[in-house]
């Protein structure tokens, strides 16, 4: 039923189509009128391409669309997974600005996942990051509201907020990473040294006697960068698709050092071989004038057997050794 009617929309979609493209115009946030011009030529040119596509259930043609040549083979490989369309043909939305640009929210979309099994909301929003010269440099399925809400909501200066809209902006991509497989991206954004400690929940046996009772308990796996990768790269070789998707975040900036964050993320994770819920803690370090990097990744379940997890039993960034400013 929910494909009969998503290829009905398509079909309509379709017939609008030929009268009409879809029209992208900014209602305000951005001062430079060349640039605010190249923004909506190229979003409004984008977004047509996206329901043309969609329309005749085709691969997407964007050679003749002002992006990056990374946006593009990004969006190509998100489009094998996930079809989607706008419906309105007018679209009026504000530009935010960024550390990297510009940032347009709220681009609602109507989705139809292309591979059995891969479920997901009928409705999604899109977020367009665009460089500081209006070229668009990447599209995501946007993150919730509350996850929005929550990644924002404590910034206490510029620099605070400039850094919580780069941690939003990794949110974000972070599921079209795992949607297009794309473990390019997910290299470059640990660091070199980064630790990966991962959890899970064996049963074991209490007691010393042969009478002892078995219990679960979380025991933890700790990897280096290259093994990580390597195991990820195999996850990803073994699934048709892997979905991540994110019900709540917390972001704690260290007290005795401000260029730490730790990032805590109740994550579903869902392939086509495996589907788990947990705890995701990312530690940040920003540094100035380079790209911020992963120094610390934790994933531990989210409960142990009947019991879920109390806030202190979570892994969070008061849990390293941070080092501390001079």
């Amino acid at each position: 039923m929910k494909r009969t009617s998503f290829i009905f929309v398509c079909l309509f979609a379709a017939f609008i189509a030929k009268a009409q493209d879809i029209s992208f115009t900014i209602a305000d946030g951005i001062q430079n009128q060349s640039v605010k011009q190249r923004i909506e030529i190229g979003i409004s040119k984008l977004l047509s391409e996206i329901n043309r596509a969609c329309a005749q259930e085709r691969p997407l043609r964007l050679d003749g669309i002002d992006m990056s040549l990374s946006g593009k083979h990004s969006l190509q490989a998100l489009w094998k997974n996930l079809h989607f369309l706008c419906e309105d043909n007018q679209i009026v939305e504000r530009c935010l600005t960024s550390a990297e640009g510009y940032v347009i929210r709220n681009i609602y979309t109507r989705v139809n996942p292309m591979i059995e099994g891969y479920s997901d909301e009928p409705e999604r929003a899109l977020t367009i990051r665009l460089t500081r010269g209006g070229q668009i440099a990447n599209v995501a399925m946007a993150a919730s509201d509350a996850v929005y809400g929550r990644i924002m909501e404590q910034g206490l200066s510029v620099t605070d907020l400039e850094r919580r809209t780069t941690i939003l902006s990794f949110v974000e991509n972070y599921r079209s990473f795992y949607d297009e497989k794309d473990l390019n991206s997910i290299n470059r954004i640990f660091s070199d040294d980064a630790i990966i400690i991962t959890g899970t929940v064996p049963m074991v046996k209490g007691g010393n006697s042969d009478n002892g009772s078995w219990r679960e308990q979380i025991t933890y796996k700790v990897q280096n960068k290259p093994q990580y990768l390597k195991s990820l790269a195999s996850n990803f070789s073994r699934n048709k698709y892997i979905k991540v998707t994110f019900s709540d975040v917390e972001v704690v900036r260290h007290p005795a050092n401000p260029n730490y964050y730790g990032v805590t993320l109740h994550q579903h994770w869902k392939s086509s071989t495996y589907e788990d819920d947990g705890y995701l803690l990312l530690i940040w370090e920003f540094r100035d004038g380079e790209d911020p990097i992963i120094h610390y990744r934790t994933w531990q379940p989210d409960r142990i057997g009947s019991h879920s997890l109390t806030k202190d039993e979570i892994i969070n960034i008061m849990d390293f050794n941070i080092p501390t400013l001079e």
